[in-house]
């Protein structure tokens, strides 16, 4: 791993860092309780969610300008949201919160600092972030491993009814278009919170081919993927 960046734009060329080590990459662990039962030949075996990964980065950074541009990289991995790294073309992470260590200054014009991202389970393919849009039934093929948490905009007025894979999801759609995230389980109207928006779970995409059905009153759906891999 030879270099990285956050947020899709600031590259650690911009900041000057420097990798000093090859990056670790973590595989996505499952949550897995093993259950003693008293008469029963083994454990039993019930699995969770999905555990956070951690990435260190072993990070030089130059000191000819003092502490200035080991500064602008902690502000740059304090406020990162997501991470791609040269080693994984087409993926990147989400950071959960980063914390940055201090400037040992073993050369005369570079400085050694590690920065440790503590990422959400899965790598998300960049692919995943171009909308798929739908103006009449079709299917969705999901290129990931694991099933999907998209974020689907329905537009259309009033009681609507959308059908993925043959599960029916009723929307309710006063004001012409609501936002369904299926990933942080919330509905929405331009950033306005719809309690009232679904009936039933949040929509999510398998891996392969997704039939999606558009109901009476529905004139466009506008799906953002977000496809994962472990």
């Amino acid at each position: 791993m030879f270099a990285f960046t956050l947020n899709h734009t600031i590259s650690s060329r911009t900041l000057g860092l420097r990798l000093t080590a090859p990056v670790e990459i973590p595989a996505s662990t499952r949550v897995v309780d093993d259950i003693e039962v008293a008469g029963r030949a083994g454990t039993l075996t019930r699995l969770g969610g999905w555990e956070d990964t951690t990435l260190t980065l072993q990070l030089a950074v130059p000191t000819s300008d003092g502490l200035d541009a080991y500064r602008r990289a902690a502000a740059a991995f304090m406020d990162a949201t997501t991470i791609s790294l040269s080693g994984e073309p087409g993926v990147f992470r989400k950071i959960k919160h980063a914390s940055v260590g201090p400037l040992a200054r073993e050369l005369a014009s570079w400085g050694m600092f590690e920065a440790e991202l503590v990422c959400q389970p899965f790598t998300y393919l960049t692919a995943g972030l171009t909308p798929v849009t739908l103006t009449s039934s079709g299917t969705v093929t999901n290129p990931g491993l694991l099933e999907a948490a998209p974020v689907i905009t329905i537009h259309g007025t009033g009681q609507l009814t959308l059908t993925m894979n043959g599960t029916q999801y009723r929307i309710n759609s006063p004001s012409g278009q609501v936002t369904l995230d299926s990933n942080r389980l919330v509905a929405h109207v331009a950033g306005n919170v719809q309690t009232d928006a679904l009936t039933g779970g949040f929509p999510t995409l398998t891996p392969g081919a997704n039939r999606i059905t558009l109901g009476t009153g529905i004139s466009k759906v506008v799906v953002v993927p977000n496809w994962r891999n472990p």
